[in-house]
This record gives structure tokens, C-alpha cells and sequence, in this order.
């Protein structure tokens, strides 16, 4: 199908309609700043919006699949950031191959409280991710991946899928890759936000690269896959990251 609009374009005519139209968005995030002079040119922008009104509404009330409970956001068990890398991961492996071991997300990156059990419509995944970051793959030593996950539990904590590990004192401990132990010598290919990976100091010589996918078009890709082998989304989240008490 052809995209009539860019990817920015339709985030920009999403929110603006979701104040005018029978599209809702649930929460939106924004920064107060004065606006002087409007006038012609403003009333001509929102005749240019309400072209597309109808269009776009009836795109982000499209349900695209079903979430079998709430996914919430929480620091240390954020279920709503699991499935999201846990949709990274999915689509990786899809593009790059099983060599794809884990995929991050970061907490600021998950625009939403929560994801509600039922429907999950289009526009819902525009406001869970409204950026547009692209996937970027990386790759690291087992010893370099290890020293990521602490600097990871000294700020907002580890939201990830492919890896399962212990924290004690903001630690981690007995990392394992899949079913295997990490080993500090092997190196590991992963996949990340694009933003994340350029703007972290402790990852500016790493291998890097991408093919322009959007996360938000692998969120959006990852529930349709699900939906047309007949699952509802279901996150685990027992024993991904294990906390001491």
C-alpha cells in the first residue's frame, strides 16, 4: 500500500485531529510555549488537517490486535517496555536473522502508563512510540554487554527481551543469552533505538547500523503478526530480570 503521507506528517495530523475528531489519543505529553500572530495562515493549516480527517481517523481506529491483560509501566517490572522490546526482537530476527540475541528499549521511550486488555488500535501504537526512531543494530562483547547492563541498572533499569539475569546492589549477575551463559570473549549482535545508541557516550564506538525501519513500524508489524496466527499479545515477565531483596 502506498503512504499518501509521511510517517511525521501523519504523527502531526494524528494529534491535531485527536482533539477535533471522534479519535481520542489517551495522553499527550507537551511543553507550553506562547504562539503570536495567528490568524489566515492558521485557519488555512487546519482546512489543509481536515482534509484528511476522515482518512486518518478511520486508519487509527483500525484494530490491528488484542492484548490479553493491562501492560503497565513500572522501574522494575515494566511490562509495557517488555513488549515492546519484546516486538524489537520479533521483527529483528525477521530482518537480520536468529544471530539477533536481545533487544533494549528505554523507559523514556514508553509514552504510555499503560496498555489497556482488548483491542489494540493503530493510534494506541502512536502513542505508546510518536518518534521516529529507527531500529539500529549493534553488536558488542559478552564483557561489553555486561558492563551496558550495569550502567543501565545505575539509572532507570533494564528493559529488554532475550536475556534473562540476576541485580543484587545494582549488579548484574549469571546473564544468560538465551539458554546459555554469557560469555565475555563472544561477540553478540543486538538491536536498539537509534536515538539511544547515538546520543550514550558508553556506546559511541560500538559497530552500528540501520536500515531506516522505524520501532514504532516493527510495534505495529509485531502485533499484526500475532493477530493473523490467531495470539493475543501475552508478555512474560516472570524471570527476565530478577531482582534481590
Amino acid at each position: 500500500m502506498k503512504k499518501f503521507i509521511s510517517s511525521t506528517s501523519l504523527v502531526v495530523v494524528f494529534f491535531f485531529l485527536s482533539c477535533h475528531t471522534s479519535y481520542k489519543a489517551e495522553q499527550v505529553q507537551y511543553s507550553s510555549y506562547r504562539i503570536q500572530n495567528t490568524g489566515a495562515a492558521g485557519t488555512s493549516f487546519s482546512a489543509l488537517l481536515f482534509h484528511y480527517s476522515d482518512s486518518v481517523n478511520k486508519l487509527m481506529n483500525k484494530v490491528i490486535g488484542e492484548n490479553e491483560s493491562v501492560l503497565d509501566k513500572k522501574r522494575q517490572a515494566n511490562v509495557l517496555g517488555y513488549f515492546i522490546a519484546d516486538a524489537y526482537l520479533y521483527m529483528a530476527r525477521k530482518r537480520h536473522g536468529e544471530q539477533v540475541v536481545a533487544a533494549f528499549m528505554n523507559s523514556g521511550g514508553v509514552r504510555l502508563p499503560e496498555l489497556a486488555a482488548g483491542p489494540i488500535t493503530l493510534g494506541k501504537i502512536f502513542e505508546l512510540m510518536p518518534f521516529d526512531n529507527q531500529m539500529m543494530v549493534v553488536k558488542m562483547k559478552g564483557s561489553f554487554l555486561k558492563q551496558y547492563l550495569d550502567t543501565l541498572l545505575v539509572r532507570d533499569g533494564i528493559i529488554q527481551s532475550g536475556l534473562t539475569l540476576n541485580v543484587a546492589n545494582k549488579i548484574s549477575e549469571k546473564v544468560m543469552v538465551g539458554d546459555k551463559p554469557l560469555d565475555p570473549n563472544t561477540e553478540y549482535t543486538i538491536v536498539h533505538s537509534d536515538y539511544v545508541v547515538n546520543n550514550t557516550p558508553f556506546l559511541k564506538d560500538i559497530y552500528r547500523n540501520t536500515d531506516g525501519y522505524l520501532l514504532r513500524d516493527a510495534i505495529i508489524d509485531y502485533v499484526k503478526s500475532m493477530s493473523e496466527q490467531g495470539k493475543k499479545i501475552i508478555v512474560q515477565n516472570s524471570g527476565r530480570v530478577n531482582y534481590a531483596e
